[in-house]
């Protein structure tokens, strides 16, 4: 059937400036045809199947922040806040805002009652306390570290429904956090075998590396007229995920192709989504040695980048060109950016190069991961379009763990790879931006005293809509500087089968499968 492209639509924040997915718009992209869109009833019960890549070989979500883990443990557990994906964000787990004191260093979280964890335990700020204190020891074996630690002092229980955190800096951006981190049962914070939370499923049967099934949670605390189970299979080949949906093997199929996208047009019975993705290219240049200590050798490469032709040869024109590091999916977005053009202009780079003193030309390694081949191609990709203007780049293909210790031992004259933030940080710009700041240890010598300013009180403030206008100015002042200049952004790509309810695109666009609120159509 007709792909749904779901297109980017302003949103003004307050709800976070940039572009959402927005759903009402995915289902009139599919509209123009009574064939088009899950066909149906929901159903309550029965069992949706998930086709993804690969499984996590952890199942405790507080270990890692990949999608592999969080898509399949999202149903088991909840979070404080929950966010609906334009910009509004309620209490889940919370029962209200957080107080925040006068020195914006102590946070004080009613939580809701009545609220039990699958085991029949009743969730209480001590497990609350337990694990925001386990993610912000920095010693602790979890990706959320860098969300919480040296911001986060402790956090404790006051009474059985009030936990209160405390800072060692203003920090609001801790709110938008605490959408997205999962709260479990204390009990299991050091194990990577199970998990027990408080959502509407809990783990069934895991066959390592190869599917995990959940099964419904007796306890849960609300009416839910889901699934009775959602299985994930891991199916490593592409071309055999497509099959099994088309067979009805799996429901849905995520990580889709961009080069699959015309062949599940034709197909009536499979709906497609591409929404904009929290998924950015990431740049590295080593600006201590070398020739991109120059700004201007640096803008060069900006200048002199193919983004055209990189969306088309490598994303088959689902990606989006780039200008900042900020994709639509984050709140630092910014529509009006307009420094690159979208084709190499080699007049303009050259005449760079040669105010850097590199009028012949200029020869360095582009250092990747060979184990994305969407990446592979992207170099590529780019090392055409910067050949015209002089620039040589040979390419350094390792695995992905060679890449990931020449890039902490800053072993790299430009390094890049793609880095999807929304499972840990929604549409928050905070894990892209950090990198960048000069006090980071892994930042190899850039440094802009403005956009540390802004960076810092960006996250410091509990005003949204200022967060996203702070970090805005950062996005453009990266992108003019040249250290972060992503050639596109990349989309999200899933494809399901008709007679299952759609997935939310809102939730897609943040980085989130949301499973659990899949239904059969009857």
């Amino acid at each position: 059937m007709k792909a749904l492209f779901v297109p980017s639509a302003p949103r003004r924040l307050v709800a976070g400036v940039g572009i959402a997915a927005m759903a009402l718009l995915a289902t009139a992209c599919g509209s123009d045809s009574s064939t088009d869109g899950p066909v149906g009833d929901p159903v309550a019960g029965g069992t949706v199947v998930v086709g993804m890549p690969s499984l996590s070989d952890y199942a405790n979500p507080l270990v890692a922040t990949t999608s592999s883990l969080a898509w399949v443990t999202d149903p088991i557990t909840d979070t404080l806040y929950e966010t609906d994906g334009k910009g509004g964000s309620t209490p889940s787990l919370a029962a209200a805002e957080p107080e925040i004191s006068s020195d914006g260093l102590t946070w004080t979280i009613k939580l809701a009652e009545g609220v039990k964890f699958s085991n029949g335990d009743a969730f209480t700020a001590d497990h609350v306390a337990a694990v925001i204190n386990h993610v912000a020891d920095p010693t602790a074996y979890t990706d959320w570290t860098s969300y919480f630690a040296y911001f986060v002092k402790d956090a404790k229980a006051v009474d059985d429904t009030t936990v209160e955190i405390h800072l060692s800096t203003p920090y609001g951006v801790l709110r938008s956090h605490l959408e997205n981190l999962p709260i479990i049962h204390s009990s299991t914070l050091d194990t990577n075998d199970t998990t027990i939370g408080t959502g509407p499923f809990v783990l069934g049967k895991i066959t390592q590396g190869q599917s995990v099934t959940l099964i419904r949670n007796d306890n849960y605390r609300a009416e839910y007229d889901g699934p009775e189970t959602i299985e994930f299979r891991a199916i490593p080949n592409a071309g055999t995920r497509l099959v099994n949906l088309r067979e009805g093997k799996i429901d849905v199929m995520t990580d889709v192709p961009a080069s699959n996208v015309t062949q599940l047009e034709k197909d009536k019975k499979l709906d497609v989504q591409v929404v904009d993705s929290p998924t950015s290219v990431l740049t590295f240049f080593n600006a201590k040695k070398g020739p991109f200590k120059d700004v201007k050798v640096r803008q060069a490469l900006a200048f002199a980048m193919d983004r055209e032709g990189v969306s088309e040869l490598v994303y088959n024109g689902t990606a989006t060109t780039a200008q900042g590091p900020a994709g639509p999916a984050l709140d630092a977005y910014d529509e009006a950016l307009d420094l690159y053009p979208a084709t190499p202009d080699v007049e303009k780079a050259k005449a760079l190069l040669a105010e850097a003193g590199y009028a012949d030309g200029l020869k360095f390694k582009l250092s990747i991961s060979n184990s994305s081949e969407a990446t592979v191609k992207m170099a590529e990709a780019l090392a055409q379009g910067w050949k015209k203007a002089g620039i040589e780049a040979t390419i350094d293909s390792t695995d992905a763990g060679t890449w990931a210790a020449n890039w902490v031992a800053g072993e790299y004259q430009l390094s890049m790879t793609t880095f999807v933030t929304g499972v840990s940080a929604g549409d928050s710009s905070f894990p892209l931006f950090t990198s960048y700041a000069s006090t980071n240890t892994l930042n190899q010598g850039y440094a802009n005293a403005e956009a540390d300013t802004l960076m810092n009180q960006a996250w410091a403030t509990t005003d949204k809509a200022e967060r996203a206008e702070l970090t805005k100015k950062v996005n453009g002042i990266l992108a003019a500087d040249a250290i972060a200049v992503p050639p596109v952004y990349p989309s999200t790509i899933v494809a399901q089968r008709d007679d299952v309810t759609a997935l939310d695109a809102d939730q897609l666009s943040l980085g989130r499968l949301d499973a659990a609120s899949l239904r059969r159509l009857g």
